[in-house]
């Protein structure tokens, strides 16, 4: 069912002041033409339409000129009954350029050539009057203030492109090549998927990439908008690429993909697929090819390693935990594996569901806790790095401890000092700082062996309030021993915490049973 729409008083009153200078010349309705444009067509059509205009008073006339004869005279003869009339029938929609338009139904003739009359003042909406001379071979453009044929020649001109520039939907940046226009990624060469378009007769070439392309902007829409030329569906060259930064060889299947399939380029012509729509189908057509054509295939972020596994993982730059998790499960890829940026987390949550146990157990020797950390990652997913990273810190905490001495008993002052000695060599300074913290006696000779402890840490100053000067002095005498305790290797552990309670003259700890 067609819609239909009442005129606002202020419209009406718009298409009255436009009628009435319709009236008084039909130049308005005529193009103006550069000197290489054949006169003759709008000679003819100049004198059909003033032939029109010479009725501009008689109504009957008017109305029966409006039904018969060519399109535009008859459009113009129904536009200037109008006016005498003053009667505006319900306003009809239709679609211009992507945009919807109305126009009074007033002639017998097609709503390219009503709108053309009732909108002559704007170029673009002018120049429907002309779509049929431009199949027969000529060129028109519309420009910011008329509308321009340049005959058989179909070079645009210089200010319809600045205009252009203007009007496209996307920035862009001058290529390489003359006349190759590129969105700011790809003119920095970045490997991202890209919609082109070709205009041959114009030299230039336009390219948006996936990153910038809009679901609501069409770039051949945009650049085809606001001239009319012959065989209009050749003028144009659609194309679509992966924009693969190959580096697996000439042999690699990116080096033999098709181009986008006739259905999609037909649709995409029609206006039925945006840009980004484009570029999703086409790389949901041509992935099934790249699948298909490869036996083991690494791409990470548009680039392609071919099968060499090493350049891939260095492409990661994976943390020495996630390469040692990657370098065990690698080896066991097949066909295409491909991330849509190169980060080793992003590899590591694609290998997780087949290989969780791989993953943990080339970080995690424990069983248990390797379990414990495979049942930790599925509850969390999106988590395996930090999970994989965790785990590693605990293994190498376990390793630093498990090579210091282990003690049944202790004094209360050496277990201080072991506490606090252990906290720093797997958490550094400040793990033993709060350990100092959360410990700290209120009374006794622990607070000067503290105070010593901290001055070995360098974190004294923070925490001189909460010492008396006698537990300053006193901690200020271990202050070198206690440094030792904290830095000497793990052999020689035993002996520094002997050194530090005979100099704070506390009872001697047990014998130590051994490492770990």
């Amino acid at each position: 069912m067609v819609r239909v729409r009442r005129a606002s008083g202020g419209r009406e009153e718009g298409l009255l002041k436009r009628a009435e200078a319709l009236r008084r010349s039909v130049d308005p309705l005529l193009p103006e033409r550069t000197r290489d444009c054949p006169p003759e067509p709008f000679e003819r059509l100049h004198d059909q339409l003033e032939e029109v205009r010479e009725l501009r008073d008689d109504s009957g006339r008017l109305d029966r000129a409006s039904r018969w004869g060519e399109p535009l005279p008859r459009a113009y003869a129904g536009f200037l009954r109008f006016y005498l009339e003053s009667e505006l029938p319900p306003l009809l929609p239709a679609r211009v350029g992507g945009q919807e338009v109305s126009y009074a139904p007033l002639a017998r003739t097609d709503p390219e050539y009503q709108i053309a009359v009732q909108h002559y003042d704007d170029p673009r909406r002018l120049l429907l009057a002309y779509l049929a001379l431009a199949r027969k071979g000529f060129y028109f453009y519309a420009l910011p203030n008329r509308l321009l044929c340049t005959g058989r020649d179909p070079s645009p001109p210089g200010e319809f492109l600045r205009k252009q520039d203007e009007d496209l939907p996307y920035r862009f940046e001058r290529g390489s090549e003359p006349g190759l226009f590129l969105c700011a990624h790809l003119a920095h060469r970045e490997p991202v998927p890209w919609v082109g378009v070709a205009w041959p007769s114009a030299g230039r070439t336009f390219r948006i990439c996936s990153r910038c392309a809009k679901e609501d902007a069409q770039l051949l829409g945009a650049v085809a908008s606001g001239f009319a030329q012959p065989r209009a569906e050749e003028a144009f060259e659609t194309s679509a690429e992966l924009n693969v930064d190959c580096r697996g060889g000439p042999e690699c299947i990116h080096h033999q993909l098709p181009p986008i399939s006739r259905g999609l380029r037909r649709a995409y012509v029609s206006g039925r697929r945006s840009d980004r729509e484009l570029i999703q189908e086409y790389i949901r057509e041509i992935e099934p090819v790249v699948e298909r054509g490869a036996e083991r295939l690494f791409v990470a972020s548009g680039v392609c390693y071919g099968s060499n596994e090493r350049a891939f993982l260095d492409g990661l730059h994976p943390s020495p935990v996630e390469r040692s998790a990657l370098e065990k499960v690698l080896p066991q890829v097949q066909g295409l594996f491909q991330l849509p940026e190169a980060t080793a987390s992003q590899a590591l949550e694609r290998l997780w569901r087949t290989h969780a146990e791989e993953i943990v157990r080339a970080i995690e020797t424990d069983p248990e806790e390797a379990e414990r950390l495979v049942r930790e990652a599925r509850a969390a997913p999106g988590r395996v790095s930090e999970l994989l990273r965790r785990a590693a810190q605990r293994g190498e905490e376990r390793e630093t401890l498990n090579a210091l001495p282990r003690y049944e008993t202790l004094s209360p002052e050496a277990m201080f000092a072991d506490a606090v000695a252990r906290s720093f060599r797997v958490g550094g300074a400040l793990a033993a700082e709060r350990k100092v913290e959360q410990t700290l006696p209120r009374d006794g000779k622990v607070r000067g062996l503290a105070y010593g402890l901290l001055l070995g840490l360098g974190r004294s100053a923070p925490h001189a309030w909460q010492f008396s000067e006698t537990e300053r002095q006193f901690g200020e005498s271990l202050a070198n021993p206690a440094k030792a305790l904290l830095e000497v290797p793990a052999a020689e552990y035993d002996s520094a915490l002997a050194t530090l309670l005979a100099a704070a003259g506390v009872p001697q700890r047990a014998t130590p049973l051994g490492p770990g």
